[in-house]
Order: C-alpha cells, then sequence, then structure tokens
C-alpha cells in the first residue's frame, strides 16, 4: 500500500473530468463563471476555504473549464502567491504573469509592456527612503530612524536624505501620471487580448505567503492592477489572511473591514454538492483506492469507522490524507493480515496521532485515564448514528480499565471478551506504540 496519496494530475485543459470532479463541483464552476461573465465591474472575488480542503484542486479545474471547455471562454492567468514570496516586489510578481500575454505578440507590444511597466515601479520605489540612508550608514540607520537622520547621521547621510526627498518632490505629478498610463494601458491591453470577456486573474495560496508580501500583494492588485477587463479571483483561507493583517498591522485593527476595501464578494467553496452527504466519505474512499494498489483488504470495519469521525469532526480532505499514511504504515507494517478487534481501535489511534497529538502521547506513555480520555476528545456526544464509536469507548474503557473493571464489564456483558485473550494487554497502547517505534507487533 501507498504510504500517501498520489498527487492529482490535472492537465492544462481537462476542466471537471467526471472521474476527478468527485465533489461534483461542476455547477458551481459554471456559476462562479456565470459571475465573471455578466459582471461589468473591475471584480474583485475571494474565494474562502479552510485549510486543506481542495482549494487548489478545484481552482485548476476551473480554470481549465473556463478557459477551453465553456461555451463563452476566458483568458486566465494562475499565479501561486505562496510560491513567488520570496520575491521583494509584488509588483514585479504580478506584472511579470501579465507580460505572459503579450511575450508572443511580437517586440512592439513586449517593448510598450516593459516600458509602461519601468515607469510605473520607479514611481512605486522612489520614496524608498531606507536603501540610500541603511547604505550609507554602514547598517547603522534604517527607514524606521528616519525622523532623527538630520540630527545623528553624518553630513553624507544628511545630504542623501535631502537629495531623495527633493526626488521625491520634484517627481511626484510625473509618479502620478506614470501610475495612471500603466492601468490605462493595461485596460486597453485586456479589452484587445479578452476577446470580449474579463481576464481572470487567479491568485491561489495568498493566505500561506509571509504576512508582509500577502497584503503588499493584494494592496497593489486593488491600485494599481484592478482595471476593467481584469478580474481578479482569490483563492485563500481567509481567517488566516485576516490573521495575516492583525501580524501586519496590530490586534486593535479590524481585519474584515480592512480586507473590505480590497475584496468586493466573498464566496465559499462548497463542501458538499449533495444533501445529507458529506464529501469526506467521498474523498477517503477515493483516496484509499488510490492507495491500495489492487492488494486485498480483509479490514472492513476500518474505513466506515473513519467515515464516522470524518462525519462528526468534519475533517478536511489534507487531514484525512494524513490519516490515511498513518494507516499505511501499520498496514504495511503488518504484512495486510485481518487485525480483527484491533480495527477500530487502529482507526481511532490514526486519528488521534494527526488531530490530537497531546492524547495520542498520553496514550503511548499510559498517562491517561478513561475518563480524561473521552472528555479530551468529546467522544461522549455522540448518537446512535455513531455505532462503531460507541462501540470503540466500550473498548477504550475495556482496555484503560484494571481487572476488576475489566471482570465487571464482562459480567454485566456491557464487553464481549474472551478475557483470557486479552487479560492485562491494551490494544490501545499495543497500537500507538506501533506508530510511535515502527515496530509491527
Amino acid at each position: 500500500m501507498k504510504i500517501v496519496v498520489p498527487a492529482l494530475e490535472i492537465s492544462k485543459e481537462e476542466g471537471f473530468s467526471v472521474e476527478k470532479d468527485i465533489f461534483k463541483r461542476k455547477d458551481f464552476g459554471e456559476r462562479l463563471a456565470k459571475l465573471f461573465e455578466n459582471s461589468k465591474d473591475e471584480l474583485v472575488v475571494g474565494l474562502d476555504a479552510p485549510w486543506g480542503e481542495g482549494k487548489s484542486t478545484f481552482i485548476k479545474m476551473w480554470k481549465g473549464y473556463a478557459e477551453y471547455e465553456r461555451e463563452k471562454k476566458f483568458k486566465t492567468i494562475y499565479f501561486d502567491a505562496f510560491a513567488n514570496d520570496y520575491q521583494k516586489d509584488p509588483f514585479l510578481a504580478l506584472a511579470s504573469e501579465l507580460y505572459e500575454l503579450v511575450e508572443d505578440e511580437g517586440e512592439p507590444k513586449k517593448k510598450n509592456f516593459k516600458e509602461k511597466a519601468s515607469k510605473a515601479i520607479k514611481s512605486l520605489t522612489r520614496g524608498a527612503l531606507k536603501i540610500g540612508v541603511r547604505a550609507a550608514s554602514g547598517g547603522l540607520f534604517d527607514g524606521s530612524v528616519i525622523d532623527s537622520v538630520e540630527a545623528e547621521a553624518s553630513e553624507l547621510v544628511s545630504k542623501q536624505v535631502d537629495n531623495i526627498v527633493g526626488d521625491i518632490f520634484d517627481n511626484s505629478k510625473e509618479d502620478k501620471k506614470s501610475l495612471e498610463n500603466f492601468r490605462k494601458y493595461l485596460e486597453q491591453m485586456a479589452i484587445e487580448e479578452g476577446g470580449g470577456q474579463p481576464i481572470i486573474f487567479i491568485i491561489d495560496e495568498l493566505d500561506r505567503c509571509r504576512p508582509d508580501f500577502a497584503l503588499e500583494l493584494i494592496e497593489q492588485m486593488k491600485h494599481i492592477f484592478s482595471v476593467k477587463g481584469i478580474t481578479f479571483l482569490l483563492v485563500l483561507n481567509r481567517k488566516q489572511l485576516e490573521a495575516s493583517v492583525k501580524s501586519r498591522y496590530g490586534n486593535d485593527i479590524d481585519s474584515t473591514l480592512y480586507l473590505q476595501k480590497f475584496v468586493k464578494l466573498w464566496l465559499s467553496l462548497p463542501r458538499s454538492s449533495e444533501e445529507h452527504n458529506d464529501n469526506g466519505e467521498k474523498y477517503l474512499k477515493f483516496a484509499f483506492e488510490s492507495m491500495r494498489e489492487e492488494e486485498e483488504f480483509e479490514n472492513s470495519h476500518i474505513l466506515p469507522t473513519l467515515v464516522q469521525f470524518i462525519k462528526l469532526k468534519k475533517l478536511s480532505y489534507r487531514t484525512i490524507e494524513q490519516i490515511l499514511t498513518y494507516f499505511a504504515i501499520i498496514h504495511n507494517m503488518s504484512s495486510g493480515k485481518k487485525y480483527d478487534d484491533y480495527q477500530i481501535v487502529i482507526a481511532f489511534i490514526c486519528y488521534l496521532k494527526v488531530v490530537q497529538v497531546d492524547v495520542f502521547e498520553k496514550i503511548v506513555n499510559n498517562t491517561i485515564t478513561f475518563s480524561e480520555l473521552i472528555e479530551k476528545t468529546n467522544l461522549d456526544k455522540i448518537n446512535d448514528e455513531y455505532h462503531l464509536i460507541e462501540f470503540l469507548i466500550t473498548r477504550i474503557k475495556f482496555d484503560l480499565g484494571d481487572e476488576v473493571e475489566k471482570k465487571s464489564m464482562i459480567a454485566n456483558k456491557e464487553y464481549k471478551s474472551d478475557y483470557n485473550r486479552y487479560r492485562g494487554s491494551n490494544i490501545l497502547n499495543n497500537v500507538a506504540q506501533i506508530l510511535n517505534t515502527l515496530e509491527s507487533r
């Protein structure tokens, strides 16, 4: 059995294929496309979902669908912000993506784009006082102490600052004009390249970037690149981006209100497309089959138990992948044998290893009681729908009880077991030790 879920390969022109669109999000993708098709505004849309919910997979399918499958097609640009947050200047990162639209259209267009972009970036960077000050002072001063330069820096540094400030004032009008010319150029380019439809600029993984890069990027996106004919689609975890706002500007800022200045419309990526059905169960089965490598699998209670945890805890798809990885480790070390009474416990331990590491470690060290375990995992708050978890609770109570409690449970038919077989054993600890030491038992 493979240790990790194989990456889902989505070709550029594939769109929402039946085999890979297991969550049936094509209808949502079409509604999203219709929104852009019917909007004449300079729209910035935020597509929100928690980490590990398949945002990047959806948007890559949607990109292929919008660009190659729809009757009214869009030209799209995909930008992975996290992969580019090593760059110091978001302007260059965004402009480079737009440059690709004219890269194959001859030298005149390429030259024109470079000239307009060059003047715009000079306007943006002209005020970088700290560069000159820091260089002249050997690193003693930076932009945060500009106000004290006159009093404390050398005459050379003071003259440098005077020259830079003077240059900013002298070129203020020209800088504004350069930025406005660049925006007008982008608008005209979007009309020519879009074919009557807006160009969709997709920015993915924004929430995973350094806070300074992420916020500078959306600020420049809004003030410079958001023009008629270019629509931005930000794919992110909204709560995490709001945390980045607070990281940069302090906890007193209203991060929700701040982001409203840049994002006109927020949408949520749907987790389930069918009533009474959680897509987590679909993904578990899809991921498991992609790892199984056609081998026989006799442990019929493993997946149903994981399904119940997925429904109960609303686990993300990434969390499901990590749980399956730990199960694959146990499965491979035991040579695929049937686990009998261990099955439900294995599912639980793999879940804890990913979701509640503190509880897992207490089980490894035999330092947790039954009541503490149930309280920490909230497993006492379930109904009859979760019958496998109910059995698990009984098994845990038996494992963590002393001999008197075990005999009492068996006598009262609370737990059916061959007492002599399980006397002194702790299946919960045994399985946890397998994952902790990679020792087959």
